[in-house]
């Protein structure tokens, strides 16, 4: 059990410190890095990985049939990084789909001893991130199962940083040529 007085202590502790950090950082109007815009703003911090898991997953929500199960793309440039596998496994199982059509026969054969699930293969299609913003394209399509074939449309993804990391300023639904 942690005492009141330790409490109190370990309180100020984190105060002090947020203070030092905010100090270190600029923490005065006038030390704020001219990049801000003037609006006060701290730089981002997140990563283009994170965008592009964050894309994913308002993808797989977007999605209509909704989606029970994911392929993702290994050992290709439309590969989603750690970020955007991470959010296909929160979403449901998730199995790489190799770009060998040998291979892919395997993996297909493999999914449907385990049963007819609605399975979606997410794709990267371009990322790129810069001065606090990004745009992430992804695209999709389905495979086996009465939905075989069948696309979940390309969407392309904007984001605006801050200190809390990425956030969707909007997307849109791309024609597919």
């Amino acid at each position: 059990m942690i005492s009141l007085t330790h409490s109190r202590t370990v309180r100020c502790a984190v105060v002090v410190a947020v203070g030092v950090a905010a100090a270190a950082c600029g923490g005065g109007h006038d030390a704020r890095s001219a990049s801000s815009g003037g609006r006060g703003a701290l730089a981002c911090r997140a990563n283009l990985d994170d965008a592009v898991g964050l894309a994913v997953t308002h993808y797989v929500k977007a999605a209509k049939p909704k989606p029970q199960r994911f392929l993702i793309a290994a050992g290709t440039d439309s590969a989603l990084g750690d970020a955007g596998l991470t959010a296909l496994q929160d979403k449901g199982p998730t199995y790489l789909f190799p770009g060998d059509p040998a291979l892919q026969k395997q993996v297909l054969e493999q999914l449907k001893e385990k049963g007819d699930y609605t399975t979606l293969l997410v794709v990267r299609k371009a990322a790129d991130a810069k001065s606090g913003s990004a745009s992430v394209s992804l695209a999709g399509h389905y495979i086996g199962g009465d939905d075989q074939g069948k696309e979940a449309g390309p969407r392309s993804y904007r984001f605006a940083c801050d200190t809390a990391g990425w956030h969707l300023k909007d997307s849109t639904a791309e024609h597919s040529a």
